[in-house]
């Protein structure tokens, strides 16, 4: 998000005994959102997910990409049965992304930490008041810990999705929306999966274009003014390019951000980009001005076998060179057989000097389970 094959166990049978290993460590993930596979696809992100702007349960369109095209092979116990697309019935649908596995840090000076994690698990519901018009969306993360509500909203999407109201709680439209909420650019930010705000927001889904204004809560318990965010994309076959502003009043401090990103697909190779700067005023005195970069490639090199590589660099502009970070990441994804994936990576952080942390060296071995 095949071709019909029938059930083989030999060929199988080492990629289970592998993906085995893992399979007492499912953690939740951070909502399986892959924008590189739209560029590959060249798709919207509304083709794939509930969401109009991504992230969360796919649609039946979504599942059925993630099974044919993304899956080494389509495996069924029963080739006459209807494969899943998370309809459970004609107004319930429903699915989950759960994600775990191993993780090992090295700072220089310290001894190694790794750790075997549940991270996170999620659950999605769609209620289908009326089809094609009205429904209620939930995502909920169920593990570890407490349970979390992270989206609850209602989804109106009159003139067959070409306008889109939202109402409720959401993640906040700006940037590329990456899986990896650890990402420079979504960490500087403060927009991700992690961060979803009261509000309600307006969409236009054209067919080269995806545009949304969310009004939300912010800061405004504080007695601020309502948070603004504004994004747009331009979509094209093998190329797409957009711009995002948000705008956060805050009494200790007004939050403004702009970035501009982009897609393009050269060959197996699908590419994405961003920068972001951030300004933070201060209520007195002097503010604080920071800007992050990402750009990744992403390589099919199999069907199945992915190979993510990815370069991001965020400075704070106070011009000393020592408060420059970057972060190198090469990561193998394999996805086997529908809705399983396996993931290896390392990434190797270069950061300031008299902070060891922010020079560290880290590799994982994941297992990412969804439908």
């Amino acid at each position: 998000m095949t071709r019909m094959l029938e059930p083989r166990i030999s060929p199988l049978v080492s990629t289970l005994l592998l993906l085995g290993a893992l399979a007492g460590l499912l953690a939740g993930g951070r909502a399986a959102a892959e924008p590189y596979l739209a560029v590959e696809a060249g798709l919207k992100c509304a083709q794939c997910h509930v969401n109009p702007t991504g992230g969360g349960k796919r649609t039946a369109f979504g599942e059925l990409y993630a099974r044919n095209q993304i899956s080494a092979q389509a495996m069924s116990l029963d080739p006459s049965s209807k494969p899943w697309t998370g309809d459970v019935a004609k107004w319930f649908a429903t699915g989950a992304d759960i994600r775990g596995g191993y993780d090992s840090v090295t700072v220089p000076h310290q001894s190694s930490e790794s750790d075997f994690a549940l991270t996170r698990a999620t659950a999605y519901l769609d209620f289908i008041a009326l089809p094609n018009l009205l429904q209620v969306y939930v995502d909920q993360k169920v593990a570890p810990d407490n349970v979390e509500n992270r989206e609850a909203y209602v989804l109106l999407t009159p003139h067959n999705g070409r306008y889109v109201v939202k109402a409720g709680q959401m993640f906040l439209p700006y940037g590329l929306r990456l899986q990896d909420d650890d990402a420079f650019v979504r960490q500087t930010s403060g927009v991700s999966f992690r961060t979803p705000d009261d509000g309600i927001e307006l969409g236009l889904e054209l067919p080269k274009w995806s545009a949304q204004m969310a009004v939300t809560k912010g800061a405004a318990d504080n007695g601020s003014d309502d948070r603004v965010s504004l994004s747009a994309v331009y979509v094209r076959p093998r190329w797409r390019v957009g711009a995002s502003y948000n705008k956060n009043p805050d009494p200790l401090g007004d939050r403004e951000m702009e970035a501009v990103f982009a897609g393009w697909k050269t060959g197996p190779i699908a590419w994405l980009a961003e920068l972001d700067f951030i300004t933070d005023q201060a209520p007195t005195g002097p503010g604080n001005s920071i800007y992050a970069s990402l750009i990744e490639g992403d390589w099919r090199i199999h069907k199945g076998h992915n190979l993510k590589v990815t370069y991001e660099f965020q400075n704070p502009l106070s011009h000393q060179a020592e408060d420059e970070q970057e972060r190198y990441s090469a990561i193998w994804e394999y996805s086997p057989i529908q809705f399983v994936q396996s993931r290896v990576g390392i990434r190797r952080y270069n950061g300031i000097p008299s902070f060891p942390a922010s020079n560290r060296n880290e590799w994982f071995a994941e297992l990412h389970v969804y439908f």
